[in-house]
């Protein structure tokens, strides 16, 4: 039986490289490859060449040498610029190629990250408890009529609907253990929960709970004080991303509940929340007056789309630095704002450290993953408000996981009942 002439190869063989890739390399190696816009410009092989360079253009596939002109094929320069580009540019003149650089890693602290995740929904119940008992029930009217559910008991029960991931109806075994173990006085229904979700009132509570809520990591924040800002869009069906509805892909049309939020970058704890359809730029210094009430804030990231001479002045303003990079055709030192001129000279002539301390704003894509793999992209409720209500729930609850793992990694102490917090977690339904 005959075998394929392939299997009769020995093991070690490998195909000999082309005497054009072989030639590339001995270019790459001798260093001299520049890169010249969009272009490379590459040596000539031969000494004192009537032509010293060559330019290459990698994405065209094209060189300005007479052999790549009369075969319209891979010459020696382009080959020169493939093996350069592989090394990373790390050819010295001398021809010896330097090892790329490792990338860093960071190890993870995997006791604490499997304690926080084993005991995460007891304390995350627990936290809640503590945390509505600041919630005061509205003054009920004189009368006759069944007694109201207490308020801070609705808006536990929702909070804790929408941890668990499940339906309203689904989630009343949770509910109904929850009131077993006292979190709340008497199980709520389903219908009180989504009646709860449902009213503008709640709203209001529910943001100044996700305030309170970052107030413990404030200690752990306040040592770095780099805080970054961005948006993101949740789903009123199961079938889209916000990755298409923001770049224009969309299969259908169907409306999303837009969330805003600025984070600490070390815990990714949201200090500063806002559900609305506005554009992202105008969001900016109403977050950042939201973060200020119990941060200390020296940095701030965020991406192109919050560039404005009024968000660079409110960064300014409360004493921190903003680092937001900008646009090709955004004005340089001509501009009339001192704000603008200043982070101008630092991105365009400390680019590499404007850069270090931009890459902070990547955290803030990791917390809108956190939030939306956990929790759930898409929104199930139907209204409008109650939309808004669910996707506030999903950052408390956020918010909440993130003290978890802090007390588990760090140490830190966190009852809401022994520091109470601020005024605004005592509100009163009108």
């Amino acid at each position: 039986m005959e075998t394929d002439a392939a299997s009769r190869l020995p093991v070690e063989f490998e195909p000999l490289t082309t005497t054009r890739k072989e030639r590339g390399r001995q270019i790459a190696k001798k260093g001299g490859i520049r890169k010249i816009g969009a272009r490379f410009s590459v040596p000539s092989q031969t000494p004192n060449a009537t032509v010293p360079t060559y330019l290459v253009d990698v994405v065209e596939r094209t060189c300005t040498c007479a052999d790549y002109e009369l075969r319209r094929q891979p010459c020696k320069h382009q080959e020169a610029v493939l093996f350069w580009l592989a090394c990373e540019g790390a050819v010295n003149d001398d021809g010896t190629i330097e090892k790329p650089a490792k990338r860093k890693t960071y190890a993870q602290n995997w006791p604490a990250y499997n304690a926080a995740q084993t005991q995460e929904k007891a304390r995350v119940e627990m936290l809640l408890k503590s945390l509505c008992e600041g919630i005061e029930d509205p003054p009920r009217k004189p009368g006759p009529g069944r007694p109201r559910i207490p308020l801070r008991d609705a808006i536990f029960s929702s909070v804790m609907k929408v941890y668990t991931t499940f339906s309203g109806r689904r989630a009343s075994t949770d509910i109904r253990d929850c009131a077993e173990r006292g979190s709340i006085k008497k199980a709520v229904h389903y219908n009180s929960i989504f009646r709860c979700l449902e009213d503008p009132a709640t709203t209001k509570i529910l943001i100044s709970l996700i305030e309170a809520s970052s107030a413990p990591l404030a200690e752990i924040e306040n040592v770095a004080g780099q805080f970054a800002q961005d948006s993101t869009g949740f789903s009123t069906v199961t079938y889209d991303r916000w990755f298409d509805q923001k770049h224009g892909k969309l299969r259908a049309e169907h409306e999303w509940v837009k969330l805003h939020i600025m984070i600490g970058t070390v815990t990714n704890v949201v200090t500063g929340v806002k559900v609305s359809d506005e554009g992202d730029c105008p969001v900016l210094p109403e977050l950042l007056m939201q973060t200020v009430k119990r941060f200390k804030v020296r940095e701030v990231s965020s991406d192109k789309a919050y560039l404005s001479k009024k968000n660079l002045e409110a960064i300014d303003k409360v004493g921190a630095v903003p680092f937001i990079p900008f646009k090709s055709n955004s004005m340089g030192m001509a501009s009339k704002s001192p704000h603008w001129r200043r982070m101008w000279a630092h991105f365009s002539l400390k680019s590499e450290d404007f850069l270090t301390h931009y890459h902070r704003r990547s955290n803030v894509e990791s917390s809108m993953w956190m939030i939306k793999s956990k929790f759930g992209g898409v929104v199930r409720s139907k209204l409008p408000t109650a939309q808004v209500n669910e996707v506030l729930a999903k950052v408390l609850c956020h918010n909440l996981a993130c003290i978890v793992h802090a007390i588990t990694e760090f140490g830190i102490e966190a009852d809401f009942t022994k520091a109470p917090a601020p005024a605004p977690l005592a509100l009163v339904r009108p």
